[in-house]
């Protein structure tokens, strides 16, 4: 152990030792209970035991039972006999009594309980009286009783060899009737069906009433199996299990699907890219009557597939409609209009599968005029993800009279540890002012943006927390919160306290690492953060042998869920190898950018290979764990993009090492072929006066040897397609995404060999964006070897010749010097673009 490792446990060690001496942080329950009045002694549950359940119950109470008896497993004792109140003389002492307050014994204990039973505790409130001489569970309805009885296994620890649970009478019931979450299943991270079930049983632990999959691609749609290829899609009998199976533990199933936006990665096939709103489109045509077929046809599945009278049809982030195919559209009347017609198509398919319709808000929110056009009915989901000490937008659809749901994040999309700072601020702010504002309850998001690299098992704090926030919005407090989930979710007081110091080491903002700065190139600049670079590089590399030393110890103190910590193990060394990565590129990039005179520049070059060297060594040594981590919980589909992503950044380091040891000290990471577009315009320019040219024409002529190899990187925004000699090439359809999917097609190489001559040669390139605030414009980097070895580049540069219109005989001719035609225009790309390697086939990379 280290010397600051000792310092730490010699802190805290007396602290934890108090904490853990408390015997009412065994008895704490999550989601805090209402009314708790502690009693004397405890019950010891024996092999004597029975379950009973009061007469006149339905069999889904035998599900609350079976859950009892699985908790029992979980302490390694044998299951309880599970007996019905109507086949026994006399309901006795010593048991465990579920029941409703209609059955015999249970109207018995009533009157001598009165006020017990109220109003608010009618739909999912539970009365729950343990004593040394039994356990009474009784409640209205069948979720109540099962809530109780998940009250009831959080209450039970071990006391030497017997399992006990604490005299303690509650009468409990939640604020809001809403409380769930949303599961992002369709970037890249789609789970086993052993996993759904887990975190299904999760939710219900918490009482967590909703569990809402969103759904792009990964429903197995009948007549579209192109759709759902190779991304791990469930079918719709898997669905339907999962939702019988959620029946089980009272969470009830809503799906979210896609009905406007975030299209991207169908839209991507060919099959389907002529229903976009423009090629390389993020959202559907709203104008095309084939979309409104599609999508009917899409919803009838899902919707059958799942037993809820809600389906949420999302509709975010729509912010391409009206740059494409709808721009006349949308001109002729506004942005509001468009949607709210589409919103009105899509609420009358809903009503024919009796669905009720939920949304998102966010355009909304940017056009509420929206809100005078649709009925009062819809639902809607007014998500914020960043921490605030307030949030106006619930008063804003409480005063326009709609129902709504809010719903905050956890913030695990920004890296491999959720930002839970964040997260805790978050979700207990807006979803105390969603209450405040008459919401009908709160839904966490989680997201796996860029491929869902982040483990979703670390999710489940937040999770719990937003239970504990949705069932006492005015109550919640966030400290000793850790505690008290970790003590039940490791089944022991000791593996809490190492569980929270190493979440709230890694919450840290200096130790927080996000995925643009984990597997940015190297030799770029850090991206700026406010905190001091040496004081992140500092943080992470001491703390981190803390929080090894803590995950040690966690694990053998753990009782359950032990495989958590291998999760928390892995991320711990990433985040340390990150730490590496940092100060080793830095000096790397510093050392050899300039070398200066009378240094020896050979032992600069060695020491920055070792250097190198070092920091590809210490990943090859756990990147193997990751791949294994994964598949635990995750389908292999999605796998292989992350992967990709890990490969690259091994590849950054060893060209590094290769342009050293060939005696090269620095070769810039960027591309140095131009960004081109039309004189014109004025891309990127976020002015809504400058003038945009959308689509355009580019060649250069080219004298070339006799070639052996001719490749072509074509970059472009948001649609470019290049030709040699009037022969196609090769196309890149698409521009910046959350899917990783659409990340890795935004560059693409191309042979250009079959279409070489010696001689004169023509190159063009055709281009038109979309985006908002980008003329067209695009990016070539040509590599052409001669069969004397000789290398020849071609860079795009303002040297092409350019023209709007397109020309006579297009692409064979070119463009032709003369009074429509002008040189390209080169411009600054909003980000860092990575050089490829046309010869490995490594094609560029957009930073951010």
């Amino acid at each position: 152990m280290t010397t600051l490792s000792r310092i730490f446990f010699c802190t805290l060690f007396p602290i934890l030792s108090a904490l853990a001496s408390n015997p009412d942080l065994a008895r704490r329950i999550i989601p805090t209970p209402q009314e708790v009045k502690p009693g004397a002694g405890n019950f010891r549950i024996t092999t004597s035991v029975k379950i009973i359940l009061g007469s006149g119950l339905a069999n889904g109470d035998r599900s609350a039972a079976d859950r009892l008896n699985d908790e029992l497993a979980l302490f390694g004792k044998e299951r309880l006999q599970v007996v019905s109140e109507d086949g026994l003389r006399k309901v006795s002492a010593g048991n465990i009594y579920i029941a409703s307050p209609t059955s015999d014994y249970a109207r018995k204990l009533l009157s001598q309980q009165p006020g017990t039973l109220t109003a608010q505790m009618r739909s999912e409130g539970y009365w729950l009286d343990a004593t040394p001489d039994g356990i009474v569970i009784i409640a209205e309805n069948p979720r109540g009783r099962f809530y109780g009885v998940m009250s009831l296994v959080q209450l039970m620890r071990m006391e030497k060899r017997t399992l006990t649970v604490p005299a303690v009478q509650i009468r409990d019931w939640p604020e809001q009737s809403i409380r769930g979450i949303t599961d992002d299943i369709s970037r890249g991270q789609i789970s086993t069906v052993e996993n759904f079930k887990a975190i299904i049983r999760r939710c219900a632990r918490f009482k967590l009433n909703m569990y809402s999959p969103y759904i792009e691609e990964v429903f197995a749609v009948k007549n579209h199996p192109a759709i759902a290829d190779g991304r791990g899609a469930l079918t719709a009998k898997e669905w339907k299990d999962l939702d019988e199976y959620a029946r089980l533990f009272h969470v009830e199933m809503v799906p979210i699907f896609e009905t406007l936006g975030h299209w991207e990665n169908i839209l991507r096939l060919k099959e389907y890219a002529h229903l976009g709103e423009f090629p390389g489109a993020h959202t559907v045509n709203v104008s095309d009557e084939r979309v409104y077929a599609l999508l009917e046809e899409m919803i009838g599945e899902i919707a059958g597939a799942f037993r809820s009278p809600w389906f949420n049809m999302a509709a975010d982030e729509s912010w391409d409609v009206g740059l494409g195919a709808n721009k006349e559209r949308v001109a002729a009347s506004d942005l509001a209009t468009v949607h709210a017609d589409h919103y009105t198509r899509l609420f009358n398919i809903l009503k024919k599968f009796k669905k009720k319709p939920l949304m998102y808000g966010d355009v909304i929110l940017n056009h509420p005029e929206i809100l005078e056009k649709i009925p009062k009915d819809v639902v809607i989901v007014d998500w914020h993800y960043g921490a605030a000490e307030e949030y106006t937008s619930p008063e804003t659809f409480k005063t326009a009279g709609f129902p709504f749901i809010v719903s905050p994040a956890v913030a695990n999309y920004i890296g491999p540890f959720p930002n839970y700072l964040n997260t805790f601020a978050n979700i207990q702010n807006l979803t105390r002012d969603g209450y405040r504002n008459g919401a009908l309850g709160v839904l966490t998001s989680s997201w796996n943006d860029h491929g869902g690299e982040a483990f979703r098992e670390l999710n489940t704090l937040g999770y719990a927390w937003t239970s504990e926030c949705a069932w006492q919005p005015e109550r919640a407090r966030i400290d000793g919160f850790m505690l008290r989930f970790f003590g039940d979710f490791l089944g022991s007081d000791a593996a809490a306290l190492y569980a929270s110091s190493v979440y709230t080491i890694l919450s840290e903002p200096a130790n927080q690492t996000g995925w643009f700065d984990l597997w940015r190139h190297p030799m770029l600049p850090p991206r700026p953060n406010p905190l001091n670079l040496q004081w992140r590089m500092q943080s992470i590399e001491s703390s981190m042998a803390i929080a090894e030393s803590l995950v040690t110890y966690g694990r053998r103190a753990s009782e359950r869920n032990t495989d958590h910590w291998d999760l928390l193990g892995y991320v711990i060394r990433l985040d340390r190898w990150y730490g590496s990565k940092l100060r080793n590129g830095e000096a790397v990039r510093t050392m050899t950018m300039s070398i200066p005179e009378g240094v020896d520049a050979d032992s600069v070059r060695a020491v920055a290979a070792a250097l190198c060297r070092s920091v590809v060594q210490e990943f090859e040594a756990f990147r193997g764990e990751f791949a294994p981590l994964w598949k635990r919980t995750n389908k292999p589909e999605g796998l292989a993009n992350i992967l990709q992503r890990h490969s690259r950044q091994m590849h950054y380091w060893n060209e590094k090492i290769a342009e050293l040891d060939s005696g090269t000290a620095w070769i810039d990471p960027t591309i140095p072929s131009q960004w081109i577009a039309h004189p014109a315009g004025n891309p990127w320019t976020r002015d809504s006066s400058a003038v945009q040219v959308r689509q355009a024409f580019f060649t250069v002529e080219l004298n070339l040897p006799k070639v052996i190899s001719a490749r072509l990187q074509l970059l472009g925004d948001t649609r470019a397609t290049v030709w040699l000699n009037g022969h196609e090439v090769g196309s890149v359809v698409a521009r910046r995404s959350l899917s990783l999917l659409v990340e890795y097609e935004r560059s693409k190489i191309f042979d250009m060999l079959p279409w070489a001559v010696e001689g004169r040669n023509v190159l063009a390139v055709e281009c038109e964006s979309n985006n908002r605030n980008a003329s067209a414009g695009f990016n070539v980097f040509a590599e052409f070897q001669a069969t004397n070895d000789s290398v020849i580049h071609i860079l795009s540069d303002s040297t092409w010749n350019a023209t709007s219109i397109k020309p006579e005989g297009w692409p064979l001719r070119g463009v032709q010097p003369g009074r429509d035609s002008f040189n390209a225009r080169s411009y600054t790309y909003p980000v860092a673009v990575i050089r490829p390697n046309l010869r490995s086939g490594r094609t560029s990379w957009f930073e951010r």
